[in-house]
């Protein structure tokens, strides 16, 4: 994919202004001590309790741990008997609190296989009915097989207090979208449905949430005839067992032979309406998107661009819904030869923007963000690295070519946040 700098590329466009751009406190590392760490992210809970996790491992290696800070407090550790837990920045851990204030955390064991040029991945949940101080053993959500091709995840505790993973799965011997439900906190999980017969990018996260109706709605990168690379959103109003045909909400029909690692972001806010936010690469109109429905999921209103230019390397944008109409999207903005971390903010539902507020350093090669919002509180988290280690990175990773990949390291990576206000 071609990459200009900004200078040499058309004026960015962005989506109607909505007032000035949000503010932040200086920036913190979210892990103690100044410890590595990569592949954040945030839960929030019906009360405004925050809890933050990440991924580390001894000396920036493979090794990877889960580790959870419980609202300012004290950081718990986990690990897996299985095996190292993946540090990978578009399928990190997932966090997210149920109905009964229990804390819900789904992630990747990742597994080296002889003759396998990708490792094998397990999907594994655990549960905290303490606020992260204490975890339940771990459980497998998938009922093919333990370790396969189950990856680039989403967890959503509903309202009704069942749990829902969905994933990318290659059990049909392509890459599709499988979902699971768990109502007895995550110790069970329903036998998992297949939500598509289509193809999904293979390496494009997938995301959920649901509706004040109860409707369920999971949206994902498809490839379409044509090597068209769109998103796409399908609804479920039987708690999953039954999903609607997708609806494509990319509509610039971009081709890409490749998986550019940069899938959707969902919400639904309390009057049912859907907002989503998407990267593209098409030329001339890349970055990221932004789009609502009104109707269920069953049509989306004209996309507006938050942050696009002639060109784009994938950014991963994240939502989160604030009070009062509040959303909130930060990405790591690909337009620029070295990505930044960038939030808007709007106020009235998505018709209006914000301008655009940087967060990261210049200097430093930042990516992956994820977004907590309460009220009018908000907090993005990201993982940073020096430029240096940021292209050693992406070099090792085209000279790997059609050999084995090696398990994910955390290298370098410290994650840090900053916090603002939604006013």
């Amino acid at each position: 994919m071609k990459i200009h700098h900004l200078s040499a590329l058309l004026a960015i466009v962005v989506g109607c202004a909505g007032g000035d751009a949000p503010r932040f406190a200086d920036a913190e590392q979210l892990a103690p001590g100044g410890d590595l760490g990569t592949a954040p992210m945030f839960a929030v809970s019906r009360d405004g309790a925050e809890a933050a996790a990440w991924v580390s491992a001894p000396d920036g290696g493979s090794d990877g741990r889960l580790y959870v800070k419980r609202d300012g407090g004290a950081v718990v550790e986990l690990r897996d008997s299985l095996g190292p837990i993946e540090p990978h920045g578009e399928s990190p851990p997932k966090l997210a609190y149920a109905s009964d204030g229990s804390l819900n955390a789904l992630y990747v064991v990742a597994r080296l296989v002889p003759g396998r040029r990708f490792p094998a991945s397990a999907l594994r949940f655990v549960r905290s009915t303490d606020r992260g101080a204490t975890w339940s053993q771990p459980v497998t959500v998938t009922d093919d097989s333990t370790f396969g091709s189950h990856n680039f995840h989403a967890l959503y505790a509903a309202p009704d207090g069942a749990v829902y993973a969905s994933w990318l799965d290659g059990r049909t011997g392509k890459s599709t979208v499988f979902m699971t439900r768990s109502t007895d906190g995550g110790q069970t999980w329903m036998p998992n449905v297949r939500v598509t017969s289509g193809e999904a990018c293979p390496c494009c996260r997938t995301t959920m949430a649901s509706g004040p109706d109860g409707a369920l709605y999971l949206a994902w990168r498809r490839v379409a005839p044509g090597n068209v690379r769109e998103v796409v959103v399908a609804r479920s109003a039987d708690q999953g067992a039954t999903w609607s045909e997708p609806v494509r909400v990319q509509r610039d029909g971009w081709v890409f032979d490749g998986c550019p690692h940069a899938g959707p972001s969902l919400q639904v806010d309390a009057k049912g309406r859907v907002h989503i936010a998407w990267w593209s690469g098409k030329q001339g109109a890349a970055g990221v998107w932004y789009a609502s429905s009104d109707d269920g999921a069953r049509s989306f209103a004209e996309p507006v661009p938050l942050g696009v230019a002639e060109f784009s390397r994938p950014a991963h944008v994240q939502l989160a819904l604030g009070g009062d109409r509040r959303v909130v999207a930060a990405w790591d903005d690909g337009t620029l030869r070295t990505p930044r971390i960038v939030v808007r903010v709007s106020k009235d539902g998505g018709e209006r923007w914000s301008g655009t507020a940087t967060l990261s350093d210049s200097g430093r090669a930042a990516g992956f963000p994820v977004v907590a919002a309460a009220k009018e509180r908000m907090a993005v988290a990201w993982s940073e690295q020096s430029v240096a280690a940021a292209a050693q990175h992406e070099t090792h990773m085209k000279m790997v070519g059609p050999h084995a990949m090696p398990l994910g390291t955390v290298g370098e990576s410290r994650v840090l946040v900053r916090r603002g206000t939604l006013e």
